[in-house]
């Protein structure tokens, strides 16, 4: 009963906003009518006032009232100055030093109506798109009423659609770099294929948050991971004006999930990436201890908040715009899965750094 009631009220709720989205369509509509109304009014009473004056026509009472008969709309002559006020309806144009010319038309009734294919396909195009969202948000609510799983699933699956942008976005923006028979069409070419991986990847991320399975460990040499992440998104670093630099000796070995770690890797350079929108530098470092492995993604960025760095592992906590609050947090569970950790710091000198620590190899 209580679910039934729960879905009631989302119905309401969702006419309601369907209802008031329409309204302010309309309102949009009617808007742009008056608007190209009174352009096209305009634009008639300049060009019938540049006649007169072109041809020198007398500006007598006749000459008004037959261009007013011609032209539909009221029109007079009346001295220069009379303080006559411009509105919607009335626009007054000085013809010379003596004259003005008030051109006055009746309040423009709208036109609007569904019979009208503009109209008509707007409206049309809304409830569409309406119709759409609302059957999505429906089913969304029909899979969280089943289980708390399918759910989470839910709230991944928005996730992963926010994810694929970037790598999208980069695939798109080197894409029309391409130029036929020249060097710069096999490097688009690679990029393209590399993006491709990084959309597999993210395929995988969202399976490893619906699923966390034990890492499969084997070893592996921890620069040559690092280095090939970073060379895959130098032409992001690039556009985002982000120089790399790296202090790593390889090889430096480590017993872990290779696809799983560069998968963190990944994330972390991104964030770093994004966390400098005005250019900067990241610096990827590497120390060996003895019982732990230490890396660290230092950026110049503006730092985390005192709440980012509380809470910037937790599930879903972003600030940023258009953020899930995923990727640390997926990020948080590889490593700990590979019996590490992860901390978030601010460099006392300016900008931010992210620690990896992992487990020495036996």
């Amino acid at each position: 009963m209580f679910a039934l009631l729960k879905s009631w009220r989302f119905g309401l709720g969702y006419l309601a906003f369907v209802i008031a989205g329409s309204l302010l369509l309309l309102a949009w509509l009617r808007q742009r009518e008056r608007e190209e109304s009174s352009r096209l009014f305009q634009a008639l009473a300049q060009a019938d006032a540049e006649f007169v004056r072109r041809m020198n026509l007398p500006r007598s009472e006749k000459l008004a009232s037959d261009l007013a008969q011609l032209l539909g709309v009221q029109i007079e002559f009346r001295e220069a100055g009379q303080g006559i006020a411009t509105s919607e309806d009335t626009l007054v144009i000085r013809m010379d030093e003596k004259n003005d010319m008030i051109f006055t038309r009746e309040p423009v009734a709208s036109q609007l109506s569904l019979r009208d294919p503009a109209t008509r396909n707007a409206f049309l195009a809304f409830w569409l798109v309406a119709g759409l969202i609302g059957w999505f948000l429906a089913r969304e609510r029909s899979k969280r009423a089943q289980t708390e799983r399918l759910a989470m699933l839910g709230r991944v699956a928005t996730s992963l659609a926010h994810d694929i942008k970037n790598p999208l976005a980069s695939i798109q923006l080197h894409a029309q770099l391409m130029t036929p028979a020249n060097d710069e069409d096999s490097q688009a070419v690679q990029l393209i294929q590399s993006e491709s991986e990084v959309i597999a990847g993210l395929v995988n991320q969202w399976l490893h948050l619906a699923n966390p399975v034990p890492p499969r460990l084997s070893r592996l040499d921890l620069a040559e991971a690092i280095q090939s992440v970073a060379t895959s998104l130098e032409p992001q670093a690039r556009h985002g004006g982000v120089k790399l630099e790296f202090d790593l000796q390889s090889p430096f070995p480590a017993d872990g999930d290779a696809q799983r770690l560069t998968q963190a890797f990944r994330n972390l350079i991104i964030n770093a990436i994004q966390a400098m929108p005005r250019g900067g530098k990241l610096r990827i470092s590497a120390k060996k201890h003895e019982n732990d492995l230490t890396l660290r993604f230092a950026d110049t960025g503006s730092g985390f908040s005192e709440a980012a760095l509380a809470r910037g592992t937790e599930l879903f906590y972003t600030e940023k715009e258009g953020g899930m609050g995923v990727g640390l947090n997926i990020v948080a569970s590889i490593i700990e899965a590979h019996g590490g950790s992860l901390s978030l710091q601010n460099d006392p000198k300016g900008g931010a750094f992210v620690s990896v620590s992992l487990p020495s190899p036996a």
